[in-house]
């Protein structure tokens, strides 16, 4: 009989599976949009201005931030390519093989990642060394466990996020929130979600020849203005949250023994 341990290790090792074989096979099939397309760009740019060392990790196909002189961290070498062509600096790899800089970076970005990784205290941890202090961290998560589809399995997703364990999460990597706002393009309507899912498992290139030629651009069109607010944005109509955090600055101790 297996032990506790080796059957969570076999599901991660599942879900890191059916992660990079999703993502490789989208963004294969996929169009490159620059950051100016979305709806976090006016956000993201402005942040931008005053940090010079950025870092965006997992955006595949799909940057939200300027691309000129930002560090990218991304599995998929397709997107890597279209990141360096357009101008921007590329580690190919997990975040986990990313190294840790001397230099801190004043600006990282995490756009639906997190979910994705099953040691999220390991990647919050990293964040934390990564960035500067004063730094700005800018990442989006799904909420609430109950709001759990067919497609989360999907995609390759372990969890969403209860707002509680999420601030709990946030406070314990010295982060402290700053605004954060809904976030996310998915459908509202549990049956288009049903419906889309299925065409994902059982025909994916027609599925995402549609996405990418008719409803993500569409879904470009009718993106919403971020509207921000201080603190934690949550309730129950929301399927998933964009928070900005600032790294609180680090203690002599703390310095001296990183």
């Amino acid at each position: 009989m297996k032990s506790m341990q080796q059957v969570q290790r076999e599901d991660r090792h599942r879900m890191a599976e059916i992660n990079q074989d999703f993502y490789q096979r989208l963004w294969a099939n996929s169009k490159f949009y620059g950051p100016e397309h979305f709806n976090t760009w006016e956000v993201l740019s402005e942040l931008s201005r005053t940090a010079p060392r950025r870092l965006e990790v997992g955006p595949g196909l799909r940057p939200r931030l300027p691309i000129q002189d930002t560090m990218f961290v991304d599995t998929s070498e397709e997107a890597c390519r279209h990141l360096r062509n357009a101008g921007g600096h590329v580690h190919v790899g997990n975040f986990e093989t990313f190294p840790i800089s001397e230099t801190p970076f004043d600006l990282i970005c995490l756009f639906d990642i997190i979910e994705h990784i099953p040691d999220d205290q390991a990647i919050f941890s990293k964040v934390n060394r990564l960035l500067e202090d004063g730094g700005t961290l800018v990442f989006s998560v799904p909420l609430f466990a109950q709001a759990w589809t067919p497609f989360d399995t999907l995609v390759g997703h372990f969890r969403r996020y209860e707002p509680s364990d999420l601030l709990g999460l946030i406070n314990q990597h010295e982060l402290e929130i700053q605004r954060s706002t809904a976030y996310g393009m998915q459908p509202n309507s549990p049956l288009l979600s049903r419906v889309g899912t299925w065409f994902l498992r059982r025909h994916f290139e027609m599925a995402m020849s549609f996405h990418n030629r008719f409803l993500f651009p569409l879904g470009l069109k009718f993106q919403k203005k971020l509207k921000f607010k201080p603190g934690l944005t949550h309730d129950n109509n929301i399927d998933e949250v964009l928070v900005i955090c600032h790294r609180r600055p680090r203690s002599e101790q703390e310095v001296a023994s990183s």
